[in-house]
């Protein structure tokens, strides 16, 4: 079967290197992300790779940059980038057998093939496990912006035969620094980088709601969508009332459930479930949603202000930041333990609580505010003696500083140095891997 003109120019314009070998598969302002040495590993070689995870985090660029290293390491020798968001590519893929065609008409040999937004085929899991049964010596990767979509079309018919990663914005730790625009207008790396960042936000905020969940996923009910966006951004860390939301909404409960479903599964919010220990007094039901990028929370109050002591919700963007932050760490190292909040029903409370196992709880407060002592909250150390932590954490303004209670080392420290609070709990987390 012979490829047509248009589609063989398509595939040259987004491949350059194809036919001019010395042009870089890379952009030269790629940040390292901190999956790659996992996802690197020669196990995986033989395995379909799908990145999963918001459009503009940074899929592809994580993509392209393994590709590289593949290619300098002479695992593989070249790249064949495919971008399903063209009409041509999605009618070009119904079958395996456009790995045969593609390598007789660009001459590849041992190719790392490169599906981008690979849930908009029509049959994806079909055309992936087909390519992935044949065995042949090449490279396959996948990326996808939709769970909801990969999950139905995809997921199910590689159990085996893939690995999956989620590739979020960018964390404190590859950005290198903790800085008040990341609290304003988030973490998507190409933000990280402009200088127009109030423009690009609007753009990329607009076109994820407005294409990706509302057209695509074919919203019914697209203003009453946005209303609840709008909603939940207001309502941040707080327990959801699913009866209030539907009400300011005007839908069903059930509407809301399902558009709830899709905000998460589109990696536009996170939700998080409390923590039931061993305590019959402890909050069981509501769980509570954060946004999993500040810059969209803001952008959809239409407040982006820079000016952080006016803002009246600077908690809340520090209590979100701290949590997208604990979400990425766990992501992005491959760690299997649980987040969670815990509340009694006398209203004690811990804002986040990593729990790995009974001998691994770690409790983590936020405090943003001026402290010249170490103060521990009342709930803060009800926590300590329900469940004897080895090691507790309060995120505060400005004041830094470890102390011992009741055996729980407590270490105080200031948002500003959130990478220290991550590189502590990484250095928890290894130990406990050795004992």
């Amino acid at each position: 079967m012979q490829m047509k003109d248009q589609l063989i120019a398509l595939i040259h314009q987004a491949n350059p290197w194809l036919k001019m070998p010395g042009v870089s598969i890379l952009n030269n302002d790629y940040i390292p992300r901190l999956q790659t040495a996992k996802l690197l590993l020669p196990e995986w070689d033989n395995l379909w790779l799908v990145l999963v995870g918001p459009r503009q985090a940074g899929k592809t660029t994580l993509a392209k940059y393994l590709s590289h290293v593949l290619i300098q390491q002479k695992r593989f020798e070249n790249l064949l980038y495919l971008n399903c968001d063209l009409l041509e590519i999605r009618q070009w893929l119904t079958s395996p057998l456009f790995i045969q065609e593609a390598m007789d008409e660009f001459h590849l040999k041992h190719p790392i093939i490169l599906v981008d937004e690979v849930q908009r085929l029509e049959n994806p899991g079909l055309l992936l496990k087909a390519c992935a049964d044949l065995k042949l010596n090449i490279k396959m990767i996948a990326t996808g912006s939709s769970q909801l979509e990969m999950k139905s079309k995809v997921q199910e018919y590689l159990t085996g035969r893939h690995l999956e990663t989620l590739v979020l914005p960018l964390s404190y730790q590859e950005i290198g620094s903790v800085e008040e625009a990341q609290l304003i207008y988030g973490c998507y790396p190409a933000i990280v980088k402009s200088t127009e960042k109030t423009i690009l936000l609007s753009q990329i905020y607009r076109d994820y709601i407005a294409k990706d969940i509302i057209e695509i996923l074919r919203v019914s009910k697209p203003d009453a969508m946005q209303k609840l966006i709008t909603f939940l951004a207001h309502s941040s860390g707080q327990l959801v009332n699913y009866n209030q939301l539907a009400t300011d909404c005007l839908i069903s409960v059930g509407t809301v459930h399902h558009y709830l479903s899709i905000l998460e599964n589109t990696y536009t919010i996170s939700r998080l479930t409390p923590f039931v220990g061993n305590k019959r007094k402890e909050i069981t039901s509501n769980p509570i949603f954060y946004f999993i990028d500040n810059g969209f929370r803001n952008q959809s109050l239409h407040n982006l202000s820079t000016s952080l002591d006016a803002r009246q919700d600077i908690g809340l963007l520090i209590q979100s930041a701290v949590f997208q932050e604990l979400l990425k760490f766990k992501v992005q190292r491959f760690y299997d333990f649980s987040l969670h909040f815990w509340r009694t029903q006398s209203g004690a409370e811990i804002d986040f609580v990593l729990y790995k196992n009974e001998n691994d709880i770690i409790p983590i407060e936020v405090k943003f505010k001026t402290m010249n002592d170490p103060v521990i909250t009342r709930a803060f150390r009800s926590f300590i003696e329900a469940y004897q932590p080895r090691y507790g954490f309060f995120i505060t303004k400005d004041f830094n500083k470890k102390i011992i209670v009741d055996n729980c080392e407590v270490n105080f420290i200031s948002f500003s140095r959130i990478i220290r609070l991550l590189e502590k709990l990484e250095a928890i987390l290894q130990a406990s891997r050795r004992i």
